[in-house]
């Protein structure tokens, strides 16, 4: 059983990489909010020893279960994160020591030069930025930015990391209430 390992493993490690600097915050959070949607159609009896199952067969029962709630792409982003995020648990698990997180970097100086020496953004990344739930944030919950035009980012806080199906539906629908018809 020395090979076992739990969500909660992964989940740990990710707020442990994130807290210790080992890599960006938003990325660890990115990384667990996949790992909590994707092992979410899991038995509990197969979140609790994630070495035992078939990877890819969890991820094809998320996709299909879950197919009317993200569009292709965000399933596949989700498949390719939590391959990364298990990647890097074992990655760490089996050399802590020695571990470090590739990420992509981003130079201020090539900004800088594309907007006239100024350094500003023209516009905000277009992916989900998740950040460490703050304390309006209940516990249990996590917040969420998401840029919907360029220079304009939504937050929603507060979400739980058990958000249901209904639920889901619940927001969607308060949030076609304010789109301005």
């Amino acid at each position: 059983m020395g090979n076992a390992y739990s969500m909660g493993d992964v989940l740990d490690f990710l707020d442990h990489a994130s807290e210790r600097g080992l890599m960006p915050a938003a990325t660890a959070a990115a990384l667990a909010t996949a790992v909590r949607n994707v092992f979410g159609v899991l038995t509990d009896a197969e979140r609790d020893n994630l070495a035992a199952i078939d990877l890819e067969g969890a991820i094809r029962r998320f996709s299909n279960k879950r197919a009317r709630d993200f569009n292709p792409s965000t399933l596949k982003e989700y498949g390719r994160r939590v391959h990364r995020a298990i990647a890097l648990f074992q990655q760490w698990r089996e050399d802590p020591a020695n571990f470090s997180a590739k990420t992509r970097t981003t130079k201020v100086s090539t900004k800088k030069q594309r907007n006239g020496g100024s350094g500003a953004r023209t516009a905000v990344p277009l992916e989900v930025a998740l950040q460490e739930p703050t304390s309006a944030t209940s516990e249990g919950g996590y917040q969420s930015s998401i840029s919907i035009r360029p220079n304009w980012v939504v937050t929603i806080t507060n979400v739980p990391v058990d958000l249901t199906d209904s639920e889901a539906e619940r927001l969607a629908n308060f949030v076609r209430l304010l789109a301005m018809r």
